[in-house]
Parts: C-alpha cells; sequence; structure tokens
C-alpha cells in the first residue's frame, strides 16, 4: 500500500480548504485527508504541531514541513506539479491571475456576502443586491478584457489554471447570495443576471468552472454549506 506524501487539514465546508483539494484533485496527488472541527475547540496537538491560529487547511508534506493559507498550498502544489499547468509561465498572465483573486477578494465577494446578509429590510436587501451585480459586471469586464483573444471558457481560455481553482470554491457557492432570502427574492435574481448583458462572460465562467471534474468532487453537498453558514453568520437572525 503506497504511503500518501501529503496530509491535508481539512474541513468539508470551509472554502478555503476547498481550494486545496480542487488543486490535488488537478494535480493528482496521493493524500491523507484529516477533518479538523471547527465548531469545537482544535485538538491541542493541531495547534502547537500545525497551526497555531487553528485554522484550515494546512498541508504537511512527507518531511514533516507544514504549509498554511490556500492559496500557499495551491501555488505549491502547481509549482511542484507543472504538468497539470496550473500556473501560466507567461509572467502578464500570472500578474492578471493573481489580479483577479485579489479583486474577488477584495471586492465582489464582501458585495456578495453583504447580499447575503441583507435581511432586515426591503430597502437593505435591494441596495445590497445593486453592489452585488454591480460588482460582477466589473468582473464580467476583467474577464472580457483578459479573454479577449482567447478561446475557451476559463479564465486564461481553454486551459484551467490558478485563478479558477482559486475562485471555484465561491463560484460554487453562488446561491449563498440569496439562499436566506424569501423564494421570489431567489427567483428574480436568477432572471435579472441572464437578463444582464454585463454579466454574460461571468455566467460562462461560472457554469465552466463549476463544472469541472475536480471542483464537483471537491464542492461539499448544498445543504453542508448552507448548515454550516447559518451557524457561523445567522445563528440569533433566523
Amino acid at each position: 500500500m503506497t504511503v500518501p506524501k501529503l496530509t491535508i487539514y481539512n474541513n468539508i465546508a470551509c472554502p478555503y480548504a476547498n481550494r486545496v483539494l480542487i488543486a490535488l484533485q488537478e494535480t493528482q496527488q496521493e493524500y491523507e485527508l484529516v477533518d479538523i472541527d471547527l465548531k469545537t475547540p482544535r485538538p491541542e496537538y493541531y495547534l502547537k504541531e500545525i497551526n497555531p491560529y487553528g485554522e484550515v487547511p494546512a498541508l504537511k508534506t512527507a518531511d514533516g514541513n507544514v504549509i498554511l493559507e490556500s492559496l500557499v498550498i495551491a501555488e505549491y502544489l502547481a509549482d511542484s506539479n507543472p504538468d497539470a499547468n496550473l500556473l501560466s509561465k507567461d509572467p502578464l498572465q500570472r500578474a492578471q491571475s493573481r489580479y483577479l483573486i485579489q479583486h474577488w477578494t477584495s471586492r465582489a465577494q464582501p458585495a456578495i456576502a453583504k447580499a447575503s446578509l441583507a435581511l432586515d429590510s426591503p430597502t437593505e436587501e435591494a441596495k445590497a443586491l445593486d453592489l452585488a451585480e454591480t460588482e460582477l459586471e466589473k468582473v464580467d469586464a476583467l474577464l472580457r478584457k483578459v479573454n479577449i483573444t482567447k478561446d475557451g471558457p476559463y479564465f486564461l481560455g481553454a486551459q484551467f489554471s490558478y485563478a479558477d481553482l482559486a475562485l471555484a470554491p465561491f463560484l460554487a457557492r453562488g446561491y449563498l447570495l440569496t439562499a436566506f432570502h424569501e423564494e421570489s427574492v431567489q427567483k428574480a435574481w436568477d432572471e435579472r443576471l441572464k437578463a444582464n448583458k454585463n454579466v454574460q462572460r461571468f455566467l460562462t465562467w461560472r457554469q465552466a468552472v463549476v463544472e469541472r471534474p475536480s471542483v464537483l468532487k471537491s464542492t461539499p453537498p448544498k445543504e453542508v454549506v448552507l448548515e454550516a453558514y447559518s451557524a457561523k453568520f445567522l445563528k440569533n437572525r433566523l
């Protein structure tokens, strides 16, 4: 029996940990998966030997080195397995990929999170949804600008790459934006995006990414995500 070279400390509902699982699928690595319950105090060994902050994901190599932070781990796996072609050799494309990740993290994702929690009044809800749509339009414009001369639905064209991998868990959780709103709001939001010509490239990209086999295999069931999200953010509101 082959001994896995890598140990991954994971939580099924964590989107950051999902990044690492996708990278492992794409690079076809053998690994041991250790589940860390984020609802309870972390084991003493984890805080002392793996991550003093108790966060996931974490990766331990065969020689005992520990790597923390999802993007760092994903880049390590991509660098260590160049045949997977996750990291472009073009410096410009690498920079564009990092910018997309940064833009999504600092602009789009906060707007989406705000919309998902805008449950107190119709006015608050409308403003938050407008902001989320505006931010998705900006992501769409960025996708079009980078991908303008390339064929294929992914960020850099036909090749699934580091930027797609990094944002896949959040794209796969797109339903969270309206999951706790009235059903009519959910339906109206879906129709709104379909009718908006300024997010069609985004929708094409999102569909391609979430249907990628590595993403499908690594994404937890919707009910698991909803339960974890409710417990963390909506415990006293629903």
